[in-house]
């Protein structure tokens, strides 16, 4: 069976602010190897895998990212991968469109994994097995997510209730988005509850036909704007007035939460969304004392931090739990736990018209 990936690369994770910006965001930035997100993303999806074949990834981007996305592909070897330009972000059902429409346009594609270009996993293998499992669910008509098993009530994360056993996976029961910590325990405490890590497993006509009975919109504005895109080598220009007026919905909502056709498998692959510091300090190495830095960074009686030096010397002294960022041109401080603060920063620069820290 031929997979092919698209990968989800238009973010700008806010949350990471000032590491993270418009113009290069986390997902292009070697965070958490010598490699970035992007490239390391691509590379679990390429390949042999039993009888899995990945076809060349297409990579779902901006204009901003695009020069740099294909500089880092290239230089990893990554050269076939194709690119699509969003004109303007329009959330993951419209990605979901546009990926169902060109894996149904592409020679041999049997099914399309659509995965985010920003998220860490641990055991690769795991992950391959997981899709190995979830494409035969999927080889017969369903839309399969992958599950991961919760450790703790978080509430940054979507969670999934399984529903009867399904050959290697479930049916879903129901969907919940980020629920508040009292819920979020409840269904730690119950049991039969995923994290939704947000990738996707489906033939591109399933999606197609589930996307004509339930977002019909979505679906004509992203065959428009391929249509009238521009083509240019591997890389595909949506057309801008067509994609601009396709409405602006999660694949979850427009599509998940409606069909009958979810399924969700459980995957424990050492899953991380990196979508905020708090999340990177979990997965990087530390110190005796539990603290992480990148660059020139010291850390004196200090405990549980992370800290960030781009161009100069950066000493943490008797602090604890704090995230010190030094960028050229921005210096933040923050309690690593309180990942909402830092994108209540982002949304004042906004307000602020400083375009040029964003």
């Amino acid at each position: 069976m031929r997979i092919l990936p698209v990968i989800m690369s238009g973010g700008s994770g806010t949350r990471l602010w000032p590491l993270s910006r418009e113009g290069m965001p986390k997902q292009l930035q070697a965070l958490t190897s010598d490699d970035s997100m992007l490239v390391e993303t691509a590379r679990r999806v390429s390949g042999q895998v039993g009888a899995l074949e990945f076809l060349p990834p297409l990579i779902i981007l901006n204009a901003k990212q695009a020069d740099t996305a294909r500089t880092q592909l290239g230089e990893a070897g990554l050269s076939d991968a194709r690119l699509v330009v969003e004109p303007v972000g329009r959330n993951t059902a419209a990605v979901a469109g546009a990926a169902a429409e060109l894996a149904a346009a592409t020679d041999g594609a049997d099914l399309v994994l659509l995965l985010p270009a920003d998220h860490y996993i641990r055991d690769v293998d795991a992950f391959r097995d997981a899709i190995a499992r979830g494409s035969e669910l999927a080889g017969e008509g369903r839309l399969v997510t992958f599950g991961i098993e919760p450790n703790e009530p978080h509430t940054g994360y979507g969670y999934i209730r399984r529903g009867e056993a399904t050959g290697p996976g479930f049916d879903v029961r129901a969907f919940t988005e980020k629920p508040d910590a009292e819920t979020a325990a409840r269904f730690l405490g119950a049991g039969g509850y995923y994290w939704n890590a947000g990738i996707f497993l489906f033939a591109p006509d399933a999606v197609r036909g589930e996307m004509e009975r339930q977002c019909p919109d979505v679906l004509d504005a992203v065959r428009k704007a391929i249509a009238a895109g521009l083509q240019v080598g591997d890389r595909l220009d949506l057309d801008a007035q067509a994609f601009a007026r396709c409405p602006s919905i999660s694949f979850d909502y427009a599509v998940m939460e409606g069909t009958e056709e979810a399924a969700v498998v459980p995957a424990d692959i050492g899953w991380s969304d990196v979508g905020s510091f708090d999340a990177l300090w979990q997965i990087r190495d530390k110190d005796s004392a539990g603290n992480a830095g990148t660059g020139e960074v010291s850390f004196l009686d200090s405990r549980h931090c992370f800290g960030f030096a781009g161009n100069a010397r950066l000493v943490l002294c008797g602090v604890r739990d704090l995230v010190v960022v030094q960028t050229g041109d921005a210096v933040l401080v923050a309690d690593r736990n309180d990942s909402q603060a830092i994108k209540t920063v982002v949304e004042q620069l906004k307000s602020e018209g400083r375009a040029d820290l964003l």
